[in-house]
C-alpha cells in the first residue's frame, strides 16, 4: 500500500489529504475565511534524517532546506492571503502568545519569545506550532473572530495548556468553548508512548480523568498514557461541545509519512500545525 493510500484509510470528515502541493498536509474542512491543517512529511526538500518536509530550523537540517519548505508551504496554503508564517520557541510549557500586530519586525520576535500556544484574530498570519510525537491542536472559533494553535507534550498536558488556550481566547477575543471547534492532528498514540509511573501518578492527580476509561495502562513493559484521550477530557470538562473535538487516527511513531523524536531516537524533523484567517487583497 502507497503511503497517500495508507492516510487516506485513516481519514474520515473534516479531514482530507492534501497532496497536489508541496509539502502534503491534512487539510481541514475549515470556513472559506480560516486555512488550517497539519503537513506531514512527504513533499519537501531537506535531506538525510530530515528528509523531507522538516519545518523547524532547530534540529539540525540546512537552513535554506527548511526555508524552502516553509515558503512551500506558504505558497499551498495560499500565497494570495498570508504575508507571514509565524512560530515561536516551544518550550513545553503553558504560555499561550496572543499576536494582534502584523508588522514584519515584531512577527520575527516571536520565533525567540518562549511559548508553545499562539493566538490571533488577525488576516494575513499564518500561525504554527512544530511536533514530532507530541500532540498538535488546532482551534478554530465557528463565529471566526480568532484562531489558535497549540503543542501539547505531557509535560503541557500536565499544566492544561490546551484548557489554557482556550481561557486566553475567551479573554482576548471573547470566544465562548462552546463555539470552538478543536482539531487534533498526527501524534504518538497509546500502543507506544511510554512512560515513567511518575508520570501516571501527576496525571492521577487530576479531577478531570477521575470518571475516563483507558487514558493510561499498565503492561509487562510499562506504562503507556494517551495523550488523546487525557486532552479531550480536559477540553470537554472546559466546556468544548463533544461533537466539536475531531481527531485524526494516526501515530507518528507507526506510520513513516510522519516524523517521530521517539522512533527516530531525536535525529528527525518536524510537522507543522498551521491556521489562519485570510486576508482580502
Amino acid at each position: 500500500m502507497s503511503w497517500k493510500k495508507e492516510i487516506e484509510s485513516h481519514l474520515k470528515y473534516p479531514f482530507s489529504l492534501d497532496n497536489q502541493s508541496r509539502p502534503a498536509y491534512l487539510k481541514i474542512a475549515a470556513p472559506p475565511s480560516i486555512t488550517a491543517g497539519f503537513t506531514l512529511r512527504p513533499g519537501g526538500f531537506s535531506h538525510g534524517s530530515f528528509a523531507s518536509a522538516n519545518m523547524s530550523f532547530q534540529v539540525g537540517d540546512q537552513e535554506e532546506a527548511v526555508a524552502q519548505n516553509r515558503r512551500a508551504l506558504l505558497y499551498g496554503a495560499g500565497v494570495d492571503f498570508f504575508s507571514a508564517l509565524v512560530t515561536a520557541k516551544q518550550v513545553h510549557g503553558k504560555r499561550c502568545l496572543t499576536i494582534v500586530d502584523s508588522d514584519p519586525e515584531k512577527l520575527e520576535q516571536v520565533a525567540l519569545t518562549d511559548a508553545d500556544a499562539l493566538l490571533t484574530d488577525q488576516p494575513g498570519i499564518l500561525l504554527g506550532v512544530m511536533t514530532a510525537d507530541c500532540l498538535p491542536l488546532i482551534m478554530i472559533d465557528q463565529e471566526q473572530r480568532a484562531v489558535a494553535v497549540v503543542h501539547v507534550g505531557w509535560r503541557g498536558l500536565d499544566q492544561a495548556i490546551g484548557v489554557e488556550t482556550v481561557a486566553q481566547l475567551s479573554r482576548d477575543f471573547a470566544v465562548e468553548a462552546e463555539n470552538l471547534q478543536i482539531f487534533a492532528g498526527p501524534a504518538i498514540c497509546s500502543c507506544c508512548f511510554q512512560v515513567g509511573i511518575e508520570v501516571v501518578d501527576r496525571f492521577r492527580r487530576q479531577p478531570v480523568l477521575a470518571g475516563v476509561d483507558s487514558w493510561y495502562q499498565e503492561r509487562s513493559s510499562g506504562y503507556y498514557i494517551d495523550l488523546l484521550s487525557i486532552q479531550r477530557a480536559q477540553l470537554l470538562a472546559a466546556g468544548v461541545a463533544e461533537k466539536n473535538f475531531h481527531e485524526v487516527d494516526i501515530c507518528t511513531f507507526c506510520h513513516g509519512f510522519c516524523f517521530s523524536y521517539r522512533r527516530d531516537h531525536a535525529i528527525t524533523g518536524r510537522q507543522l500545525a498551521f491556521v489562519g484567517i485570510k486576508e482580502n487583497k
